[in-house]
């Protein structure tokens, strides 16, 4: 499944994406991005829903329906990613920083289970060291979401994980 296409490149770690469908992504869904040189991860921080300005009550509920094919024209869908690091195609362990950013169009998909584990595990343990450099950055609702995610992909980790839930708790 396909979450969408990277439309915009602000850093090395901030992407925005359209999304194909807007009941797709969520704050907190961790993502994958293939690129020419490895697979980032990153996670979805914001979602957000526009109409353009001059459409907007045109029409009437009853008639979006019969107009669906017009009304997709000027409805967008965008979230914000932010990349966490990278899986190097060959099976490799994960790399907590991305020194190249993807490129326009290129295409997001939720992470799959497989790419969560490989990505929260170094040398047969589970770790996710980028999470303290997070909590500054991003919200703590996204953060504990990243949690849970990773606790259902990774269950191993999760006595260590609840104790950065509890610390992300009593921060906010």
């Amino acid at each position: 499944m396909r979450l969408g296409d990277i439309i915009h490149v602000a850093s090395a770690d901030t992407y925005t994406v359209k999304l194909c469908d807007e009941n797709s992504g969520f704050a907190g869904q961790f993502v994958s991005i293939s690129t020419s040189y490895a697979t980032i991860i990153g996670v979805v921080t914001g979602v957000s829903h526009s109409v353009k300005e001059d459409m907007v009550g045109y029409l009437s509920q009853d008639k979006k329906i019969k107009y669906q094919p017009y009304i997709e024209d000027y409805k967008n869908s965008h979230c914000t990613v932010h990349g966490l690091g990278t899986l190097s195609d060959g099976g490799g362990g994960a790399v907590y920083a991305i020194d190249r950013p993807p490129h326009i169009d290129d295409p997001v998909k939720p992470a799959s289970p497989d790419e969560i584990v490989r990505f929260h595990t170094a040398g047969g343990r589970p770790c996710a060291p980028y999470l303290h450099d997070l909590k500054d950055r991003l919200q703590s609702p996204v953060i504990l979401k990243m949690i849970d995610e990773t606790g259902g992909a990774v269950p191993e980790s999760g006595k260590m994980l609840d104790l950065v839930r509890k610390y992300m708790k009593r921060v906010t």
